[in-house]
């Protein structure tokens, strides 16, 4: 009576194919926990940079920052442009960029606060080492040019101008032309992810939506399907 206690092959096979069940289960469930905790974090970060924005008003006469931002079409989307050339952090080519009017006085130094843990796009643009991920409302946007106040681009992508906070609320008229116009300057946000551009479709990195800082300042998740509008490459639709 000599028989050892162990395994046989089959209920080895059996324990392996139940073990390769559990992790085919658990590895989806773990990767959307993942991609959710990414996204919250970049909200976060977004929520940061909302208080920095509202603390700079309270010091400034309840007005927002004056924003001229590196971070335009002409200048981020050309590769003719050295990375160098749109570095927002530079003081001297871009002292009123987002990140300058803000650190270290309303945001303190901390520059990750401007990336978000699962950016494909972003500043340097030839590194994975991210160092700003986010699009601002800066006043040249979207092109780097100074457009004229109350003008399309300026209320929708370029709002980050210096304005009282009171100014950038939408006022319906009834009129269903202007107010179809306002509702498209609702659409746009202080400060929202870079996205992909392929072809004429855009991607986000949050399941390929994006995290936007809204007029509102609420930070809100808007999907890929919205985002084809919002960021739509034709110019027509564009609200940013």
């Amino acid at each position: 009576m000599n028989r050892k206690n162990g395994f046989t092959l089959i209920e080895l096979l059996v324990v392996m194919a139940i073990l390769s069940l559990l992790i085919s289960i658990a590895l989806p469930a773990m990767s959307a926990a993942r991609r959710h905790g990414t996204k919250m974090t970049c909200q976060t970060r977004m929520h940061e940079i909302a208080r920095a924005i509202w603390a700079y008003s309270v010091s400034n006469d309840n007005r927002v920052p004056y924003v001229v931002s590196p971070m335009v079409n002409n200048k981020f989307d050309k590769a003719s442009v050295p990375d160098a050339e749109i570095n927002p952090y530079d003081r001297e080519r871009w002292p009123l960029s987002l990140q300058n009017v803000l650190m270290p006085i309303y945001l303190g130094e901390d520059e990750k606060i401007f990336t978000c843990p699962a950016a494909t796009v972003g500043w340097p643009r030839a590194s994975g080492a991210f160092r700003m991920t986010f699009r601002d409302a800066g006043v040249n946007q979207p092109n780097g040019a100074l457009n004229p106040e109350a003008s399309y681009y300026r209320e929708t992508f370029g709002f980050l101008d210096g304005r009282s906070m009171n100014e950038l609320r939408v006022h319906f008229t009834g009129n269903p032309v202007v107010d179809s116009q306002m509702r498209a300057w609702l659409r746009g946000g202080y400060v929202r992810d870079m996205v992909k551009r392929e072809g004429a479709r855009v991607t986000g990195p949050h399941d390929g939506g994006i995290n936007i800082l809204n007029r509102e300042f609420g930070v809100e998740w808007r999907d890929n399907k919205t985002i084809q509008v919002d960021l739509a490459t034709s110019g027509e639709g564009v609200r940013f």
